[in-house]
């Protein structure tokens, strides 16, 4: 039976949002709709997930430069295969199921000795946990703490052991704000979850300034005005207007002239794609920090989101403005986030068309169903994304390609 196998990424952050790598992921939907989350040999299944990223799509474009994180079982810990990873661009994630003997304890004392990064999947406190990977802890890059089975008050009795090990520990599936800044707080440096896309309980009522300044920009571009009339108002925000400026002229676009005034960066952009911009900059925590802040994961998932739901869009719509709402439902379905204030409140600043606000208030719609479409392989729901599939008519190998394309977003 013939199947489609997804691979899939999940950021692994520093404590400054900044990204260090990505947990490398897959899974196979066989042709009955069924799903599998690996192959009966988990060494296939690896080897796959490796061609896969290094072969057809490229590391970069699946890890940036950061870090590809691969979960590697017994058999595989102790294959010459593993010697093929490049070790600089790879950790060997040790999966939980591994028994450590001496044969265990000598390749991996092997593979440090050869320069890879080793990590320790799902960690926790139990005292058979404990016994079982005690004499490798000491050989181990990265500890990666499985917030869903430690219990805090056992967790700080062993966290002196913990940090005598000459390694960084990792906070995994790490879903709330409040468990980040509490394993922040207890020493841990990196972390894996979807805290960073969820939003705080909303308590504003109304946008930070420094949001109003943005979304005024961004309806002034949706009106038939002259572009002289948008310079005044980006000259009224010289903050967002340095940016605009630091970000034309820093080759990214491939500019070969040199901006001569607001006026003429707007005439070169354009007036859709510097909405996109307009948008994007608004992730950043701080102005004064728009170049770090093109690196933040956050800003990243919705660049990647933007770019799978116009690629999907565009292969059902004839319409060529359909696949730039799209991705414009994208970046705003994460604005509540980045703002903490509720959708409600955001859209009321946004002069929106009625299908770009009924998708991202309600998931109504063509727009609504791809944004769903686009969580669920997000949060690796490849069910729910079948059934999105189904719904919009799309085919899997139509969702393989627009995936990949995804990322292929600059990160």
């Amino acid at each position: 039976m013939s199947s489609h196998v997804y691979i899939a990424r999940q950021p692994i952050v520093t404590a400054n949002d900044s990204v260090y790598g990505y947990e490398i992921l897959f899974r196979s939907l066989q042709e009955d709709g069924t799903v599998s989350v690996g192959f009966s040999d988990e060494m296939i299944a690896t080897t796959r997930v490796v061609v896969n990223t290094l072969n057809h799509i490229g590391l970069h474009e699946v890890v940036g430069d950061g870090f590809g994180f691969i979960n590697i079982d017994q058999e595989l810990l102790l294959d010459d295969i593993l010697l093929s990873l490049p070790k600089e661009r790879f950790v060997i994630e040790l999966l939980e199921h591994i028994t450590v003997n001496d044969k265990v304890l000598e390749r991996i004392k092997y593979l440090k000795s050869l320069g890879y990064k080793l990590a320790l999947d799902d960690a926790h406190c139990a005292d058979d946990f404990m016994e079982n990977f005690g004499p490798i802890l000491p050989f181990m890059d990265i500890l990666k703490l499985d917030v869903s089975l430690i219990e805090k008050s056992k967790l700080e009795e062993r966290m002196q052991q913990f940090k005598s090990l000459s390694c960084q520990l990792l906070a995994e599936k790490v879903e709330t704000k409040e468990d980040y800044e509490y394993y922040k707080k207890i020493g841990c440096t990196l972390f894996q979850g979807y805290f960073f896309a969820k939003p705080d309980i909303i308590k504003k009522e109304a946008l930070d300034p420094a949001y109003k300044k943005i979304f005024k920009l961004i309806n002034l571009l949706d009106q038939d005005v002259e572009i002289d009339e948008i310079s005044q108002a980006f000259e009224e925000s010289p903050e967002v207007t340095i940016q605009l400026l630091r970000f034309m002229n820093s080759g990214a676009l491939g500019l070969s002239a040199k901006i001569r005034s607001i006026a003429h960066a707007i005439t070169l952009l354009g007036k859709r794609p510097l909405k996109q911009w307009l948008l994007l900059i608004a992730f950043s925590k701080s102005h004064n920090q728009f170049d770090q802040s093109f690196h933040s994961p956050l800003l990243m998932l919705a660049q990647s989101r933007a770019k799978l739901m116009s690629e999907l869009m565009k292969k059902f719509s004839k319409d060529p403005n359909a696949p730039h709402e799209a991705a414009l439902v994208g970046v705003l379905s994460l604005i509540d986030v980045i703002t903490h204030t509720s959708m409600e409140v955001v859209l009321s600043e946004l002069h929106m068309a009625e299908e770009i606000e009924s998708a991202l208030l309600k998931h109504h719609g063509e727009l609504g169903t791809l944004l769903n479409l686009a969580k669920s392989m997000e949060t690796f729901d490849i069910e729910q994304a079948n059934f999105f599939l189904e719904n919009l008519n799309l085919s899997h190998h139509t969702l393989e390609t627009a995936l990949l394309a995804s990322y292929k977003v600059k990160n």
